[in-house]
């Protein structure tokens, strides 16, 4: 396939994803809104753009990892946008999560151009970005798929497909919304267990050889009592995707009152000043109510 392709965001997750298709031997054109995080790409042979647009005019496929559904509609339709600029034939793969509203208008906008816009949201943190160990849910038509299927198996480990964009969309915000909910209901447990006086690692442990467990109860109720709430996933960014679940939950007449429950959490530790830091960051504001830490060995 042609080696030349781009990539449009370079937060934390893009950058480590940009960085594994560079040293796969992929020609790499690049653009972030601030240049400065794009240097260490440029320094490893990224070629730097000034525009969504001028990346899309030397790239076949373009890959973007947006913070929001405003960020993505300006990035692609944009004056300077991936859409104005992109060649026949050529695929827009965005991997961030946004409203599946976005992603069906977008699906539409550039079919009628005779381009293709896919949606491959991703689930995984940073560590899974660097070492290409990503899930992705890919929606949109199978002739563009199959032209960027041997990019996408350089970023992640498993792949499920899906006939339209935003089909993945509503998969990616569903596992959000469990991860939401799972964070908020491990920190009312730990901040319970230290005020009732049980030991947090020890009901962790449980956790651990029970059919309740999960990895992340482990990660993060870890995290929690080491009080490490440094980020991998912003709780700015919970807080949109909870959002996001809520409004879609409305479109579709579905009721999601345990997404409201973790909306109100995440809106106040935002409101706290803690909204740059890990979404485990949460088990702050259940702290501050119960007048007890969570912290290890107290």
């Amino acid at each position: 396939m042609d080696k030349s392709i781009g990539f449009v965001g370079l937060g934390m997750m893009g950058e480590r994803m940009a960085e594994r298709l560079l040293n796969a031997g992929f020609s790499l054109t690049i653009y972030n809104r601030t240049k400065e995080k794009a240097e260490a790409l440029i320094r490893k042979g990224g070629r730097w753009s000034d525009s969504p647009a001028d990346v899309a005019s030397r790239s076949q496929v373009v890959f973007s990892m947006i913070s929001n559904s405003e960020a993505l509609k300006q990035i692609a339709e944009g004056d300077r946008g991936i859409l104005h600029a992109l060649p026949a034939g050529g695929v827009h793969v965005d991997m961030s999560t946004v409203s599946p509203e976005t992603t069906k208008s977008l699906g539409d906008i550039y079919a009628s151009k005779g381009l293709s816009f896919m949606h491959s949201p991703v689930l995984g943190s940073t560590p899974q970005a660097a070492d290409g160990s990503l899930l992705l849910f890919v929606g949109g038509e199978e002739s563009a798929f199959k032209k960027v299927e041997p990019l996408l198996k350089v970023l992640g480990s498993r792949i499920w497909r899906f006939t339209r964009p935003e089909e993945a969309s509503h998969t990616k915000l569903l596992c959000n919304f469990f991860i939401a909910s799972m964070g908020t209901t491990l920190a009312q447990a730990l901040v319970y267990a230290a005020k009732a006086g049980v030991d947090r690692e020890k009901f962790l442990d449980i956790l651990d050889h029970s059919s309740l467990n999960a990895p992340m109860y482990q990660t993060k109720g870890n995290s929690m009592l080491d009080r490490n709430f440094a980020p991998r996933f912003f709780v700015e960014h919970m807080l949109k995707d909870v959002n996001l679940v809520q409004e879609s939950g409305k479109v579709l007449d579905v009721p999601m009152p345990a997404a409201q429950v973790a909306r109100e959490l995440f809106a106040e530790t935002v409101r706290k000043g803690f909204g740059r830091e890990d979404y485990s960051a949460v088990v702050k504001v259940i702290e501050e109510k119960a007048g007890v830490e969570a912290r290890r060995g107290h």
